[in-house]
C-alpha cells in the first residue's frame, strides 16, 4: 500500500463519520437535544436502546376452582408470577395432543391471569409476548384434574399450624366474658381459605378482633369468622367463595398476641342471635 493509497482512506473515514453526524443531528428536533423516552416497567436500557425485558416465569399456582393450588380443573383461573409480564398476551398450556394458547384475563409486570382450557393436560405452562417472544416453562407441574375432585371442605390453614395451649380453647376464661372461638398458631402470613363454599358476609377491622372475614356457609345455617389477619382482606361482602379459596393472612392485629387465627363457629347468624359452638372437633375432622 502506498502513502497515497493510506491517505485517501483517512480522508474517507473522515468524510463517513461527519456524515453520520450531521444525519443524527437532522433527525433531532429543533431546538435542542432529543429528550430520551421514558423506560416502562417491560424495557431497560443498554446504552441509550431500550430492548424489551427478559419475559421469566417463576410459578404457576390456581387461585379459582381448585383442587389445591397446584392441581387446577378446566375451567380454573390460575395465577402466572415472574418477570416482566406486562408483555404477556397468551398462557400455553399442555393440551392431550397439541399445546393450547389462551388469552390472559389481567397482567402486570409480576403476575398474569389466564382460564385453563378445557383439553389441558399435566404439565409446565409457559407464556407468550404480543411480538411472539415465549418464556421458561414454569419450573413446577401443574395438574389438571377433573371439576368433581374440588373438595367440598377443606381445613382452613394452609401451612404449619398447632392448636396451642388451653387458654386458646373455646369457652376459655377472659376478663368478663369467655373465648368464642379456637386459636389456631401459625407464623405470620400463613394463607388461610374458606373451608367451604360461602358467601362474604362482612370484611371490617374491630379494635379487639382486627381485621376479620365473616362467611355464611352456602346451603348451611353456619356462619364462620376468621380473626387477626394480617392486613383486610380483598373480598368484597356479598362475594361467593369456594373451597380453599383465599381468604387472607394469619396476623395478629387487634387485640392478639402472637400470629394466630382466631376461628368462630356459628349455628345461625353471627352476633345476631346465632349461638358458638366448639369448632375444635370439626376443624379436626378436616
Amino acid at each position: 500500500m502506498t502513502a497515497n493509497s493510506s491517505y485517501t482512506d483517512r480522508a474517507l473515514a473522515v468524510v463517513a463519520v461527519t456524515a453520520a453526524l450531521f444525519a443524527l443531528l437532522a433527525l433531532a428536533p429543533a431546538g435542542g437535544t432529543a429528550t430520551p423516552e421514558p423506560a416502562s416497567a417491560s424495557t431497560v436500557r443498554t446504552g441509550g436502546l431500550v430492548v424489551p425485558g427478559i419475559v421469566r416465569v417463576s410459578d404457576v399456582t390456581c387461585v379459582k376452582r381448585c383442587v389445591s393450588a397446584r392441581t387446577a380443573t378446566p375451567g380454573a383461573t390460575v395465577r402466572v408470577t415472574g418477570r416482566y409480564l406486562g408483555q404477556v398476551s397468551r398462557v400455553v398450556f399442555p393440551g392431550r395432543q397439541r399445546s393450547l394458547r389462551v388469552a390472559i384475563r389481567s397482567r402486570s409486570f409480576g403476575s398474569v391471569k389466564a382460564v385453563v382450557p378445557k383439553k389441558a393436560g399435566n404439565g409446565r405452562p409457559f407464556v407468550v409476548t404480543g411480538s411472539g417472544r415465549r418464556s421458561n416453562r414454569a419450573p413446577r407441574e401443574l395438574q389438571i384434574l377433573p371439576a368433581s375432585r374440588i373438595p367440598t371442605e377443606v381445613f382452613p390453614v394452609r401451612g404449619r399450624y398447632d392448636f396451642g395451649s388451653s387458654g386458646g380453647r373455646f369457652g376459655a376464661g377472659r376478663s368478663g366474658y369467655s373465648h368464642q372461638g379456637q386459636d389456631l398458631m401459625a407464623r405470620c402470613g400463613t394463607p388461610l381459605v374458606s373451608i367451604r363454599k360461602a358467601r362474604v358476609l362482612f370484611n371490617q377491622y374491630h379494635s379487639a378482633a382486627g381485621h376479620y372475614v365473616v362467611l355464611k356457609n352456602i346451603g348451611t345455617n353456619t356462619q364462620f369468622a376468621y380473626m387477626h389477619l394480617l392486613r383486610k382482606s380483598k373480598l368484597r361482602p356479598g362475594r361467593i367463595v369456594g373451597a380453599g379459596q383465599r381468604i387472607g393472612s394469619v396476623g395478629q392485629t387487634g387485640r392478639a398476641y402472637g400470629c394466630h387465627l382466631h376461628f368462630e363457629y356459628w349455628v345461625g347468624a353471627w352476633q345476631r342471635g346465632g349461638k358458638p359452638i366448639d369448632p375444635l372437633p370439626y376443624l379436626r375432622s378436616l
